[in-house]
């Protein structure tokens, strides 16, 4: 089951999932690649502005659709303003008969399945019941341009921490998944997780049908060649959601109002008193001040005027595109930083570096001395054995697991092929492999092993076939050696060999295959 740290990686690698491995299908008349029964976890949904170079998604919009659904709203009219494709997807061109906002706000019978939600679960913290349903069998088994592509929405609290959970029947990997409805739910969750007083956790989402459509093969080629990784929050964070429950509709009520004068007269900032709405209402001040003629140089300094944010990240994004100047001197330190990490290519090989150390901890917390408890012959040579196993089926053409890539088991081999180092190195040469005052045992220290993934060479990529070969020779000399000898030093002798030969593979798939390097650094970082 992917899980990633935020929507920048769930979609590039989404798109080289559904590149790869996805089915051919006829999807109403245009071909489409599926993935069927496709599971996707992001960790912190919270960070759900996307920071993709190849992806031009007007946050704009996302966050204007995002406050017509959570007001109850389907009125064309008003979202055409923001999405001018929207008429196309509407029966009678006034409403979206399908759109999420009056089923989950206003349900035949005037239920407010958000309010009812929230009450389920500050009147029972355990509650499994704080459901939300969209699709609606009484009327959406018809031909129509509009039915509800997510159905169902899942909210539970465990250890103070809100998690959600998304249905969906059809997901567009492009223009739904990643154009809106990650941003939208996540937002929802948010609310909501500040009405109980909880954290915001992962959301899941299941699709029974996750897509992608001809037309957009090459966008989605470009995408996950281009992402390196880099996101805005590795430098900035979001505006807070604070307002209450019992205020939630006035404060929408008063957003829209205040929308509708940023459109008459953009010339001064609007505010409702909640920072992350507020944000909203800056995004859409821009739009409507280019719209009425402001100047690269007036747009600059409006875009200087805000804080060091998410969505000021995402504006400079969104603008930079057609008006590349604006990024050049960006006062915000951490925005700022995020562009020259675009620019620099992300120091690619310093995080991918770091993610082998924090999967290198993970598995500490978890298993603890696990992996030795039993010595060399039982314990550890087992755990390595497995790998070159594995990493002799990839060069044979074998398809990996869907969660498990070529990349992640060479990092696995790395990982136990160092620790067997360290550990072998406690036996004849303790002051040989780390410098004087390394702690001891040094196989019980991350720090140890970290200091030696420190020194990882990644600039060179040879054959990849050719070096697991080499592997599997090696790993079985080393088998025999440890049969026929108890002294660490020929063995340490041949554990060199193959560590070295680990470290060249792993530059070789570092080197070759960027996409999963960029996958792996989004798993190991989050959480």
């Amino acid at each position: 089951m992917p899980v990633y740290r935020n929507i920048s990686f769930a979609t590039a690698q989404s798109f080289s999932d559904l590149l790869s491995n996805g089915d051919l299908v006829d999807g109403r008349g245009d071909p489409t690649k599926e993935l069927l029964s496709r599971v996707t976890v992001l960790s912190r949904p919270a960070e759900r502005y996307l920071f993709l170079p190849e992806r031009d998604v007007s946050p704009i919009l996302q966050f204007a659709e995002t406050m017509w659904v959570l007001a109850g709203r389907n009125d064309v009219e008003w979202l055409e303003r923001y999405s001018p494709k929207a008429p196309q997807y509407s029966d009678d061109g006034r409403v979206w008969r399908a759109g999420y906002g009056p089923r989950l706000r206003n349900w035949p019978g005037g239920v407010d399945q958000l309010g009812q939600a929230r009450r389920l679960l500050i009147e029972s913290r355990q509650s499994r019941r704080a459901v939300i349903s969209l699709f609606d069998p009484a009327i959406d088994f018809i031909e129509s341009k509009d039915i509800p592509c997510n159905n169902w929405l899942s909210l539970m609290v465990r250890g103070d921490v809100l998690s959600m959970n998304v249905a969906v029947r059809s997901n567009d990997a492009l223009w739904g998944f990643s154009g809106i409805n990650a941003f939208e739910w996540s937002v929802l969750q948010e609310c909501v997780a500040n009405w109980v007083g909880a954290a915001v956790g992962p959301v899941t989402y299941l699709a029974s049908s996750f897509h992608l459509y001809q037309p957009f093969f090459d966008t989605a080629v470009q995408i996950v060649e281009r992402f390196d990784g880099v996101t805005a929050y590795d430098h900035v964070r979001s505006a807070p959601f604070s307002t209450s429950f019992e205020q939630f509709d006035q404060r929408l009520s008063d957003w829209f109002a205040a929308e509708g004068r940023l459109r008459e007269n953009p010339e001064e900032r609007r505010s409702v008193g909640d920072a992350f709405l507020d944000s909203g209402l800056d995004l859409v001040r821009l739009k409507w001040g280019v719209k009425s003629g402001w100047s690269d140089a007036r747009l600059r300094a409006e875009l200087e005027a805000l804080p060091d944010e998410d969505h000021t990240a995402a504006a400079y994004q969104h603008f930079g595109r057609l008006r590349p100047g604006l990024r050049d001197g960006i006062p915000q330190q951490g925005i700022a930083a995020f562009f020259a990490a675009c620019l620099q290519g992300g120091g690619l090989a310093d995080r991918f570096r770091a993610a082998i150390k924090a999967l290198h901890a993970t598995k500490d917390r978890v298993y603890g001395r696990a992996w030795k408890k039993r010595g060399e012959r039982i314990s550890i040579l087992p755990n390595v054995a497995r790998k070159v196993d594995r990493l002799e089926e990839y060069a044979r053409g074998v398809k990996g697991l869907s969660d498990e890539s070529a990349l992640d088991t060479a990092v696995d081999f790395y990982v136990y092929t160092l620790k067997y180092r360290l550990w072998l190195a406690e036996r004849d040469e303790p002051g040989k492999l780390l410098a004087s005052g390394a702690p001891t045992p040094l196989s019980d220290f991350d720090a140890n092993f970290d200091a030696l993934v420190d020194r990882l060479k990644l600039d060179n990529a040879g054959d990849s076939k050719a070096q697991i070969a080499s592997i599997a020779q090696l790993f079985e000399a080393l088998w025999k050696a440890t049969e026929s000898s108890s002294e660490p030093r020929p063995r340490i002798s041949i554990l060199d060999a193959l560590l070295k030969e680990a470290e060249a593979l792993l530059a070789t798939l570092f080197i070759t295959h960027p996409p999963l390097v960029v996958r792996f650094i989004g798993q190991e970082t989050a959480s």
